[in-house]
């Protein structure tokens, strides 16, 4: 029997499927991921003279804001944290601190955050939806004088929010955690949520 290397017609559309999904496949337009870069702020408020500072430009809305609300005459950045996530994602973050302003080193603080499930929201145009926005700090207390040293015991402080929405490139307040200082000064906590390439 001659074999003849011809093709038949079952071959030949077999080939040209294949070609065929080929060339779709190439063509579907893909989809890119949103990305963020998230910046959380934590600016002290006190009426203690020696805690004063200075807020960046990009805080002076908030800083208003907040010196019209609580009144107070001392208004510092205490720290700033940055992260990148991406659409639909989620952060965490835990650190050592200084969010009272005393000496780091002999008793620091220590802090963690979470947002979760960052995105784009559904029916606004430069907003994201954020599900849950969660802060929490284990800061030193005194707790009594004593002849040798000064007894320190920590205390849990935070704040969570679940589902909220912010604009994009705009920063806002989400809430006050107060500190355990004679002075009644406070945390305010402000987050900035900016659209970043990939």
């Amino acid at each position: 029997m001659n074999m003849k290397n011809t093709l038949s017609p079952l071959k030949i559309v077999a080939v040209l499927l294949i070609l065929a999904g080929g060339v779709l496949a190439q063509g579907e337009p893909r989809t890119v991921e949103s990305s963020f870069e998230v910046t959380l702020s934590l600016v002290a408020g006190s009426n203690d003279s020696s805690q004063k500072g200075d807020l960046p430009a990009s805080l002076a809305p908030i800083a208003k804001q907040l010196r019209s609300t609580f009144g107070f005459t001392n208004l510092r950045l205490a720290d700033t944290y940055v992260g990148r996530i991406g659409n639909m994602g989620n952060i965490a973050y835990k650190s050592i601190a200084n969010i009272d302003g005393g000496s780091q080193s002999s008793t620091p603080s220590f802090l963690d955050w979470q947002i979760s499930d960052l995105r784009n929201a559904a029916n606004a145009a430069n907003t994201v939806f954020i599900n849950s926005f969660r802060f929490g700090a284990r800061v030193p207390v005194v707790v009594g004088p004593s002849a040798n040293n000064t007894p320190i015991q920590y205390e849990n402080i935070g704040l969570t929010v679940d589902r909220m929405t912010s604009a994009i490139n705009s920063p806002i307040l989400i809430g006050t955690v107060a500190l355990p200082k004679a002075d009644g000064g406070r945390v305010f906590l402000v987050l900035n949520v900016n659209p970043v390439s990939n």
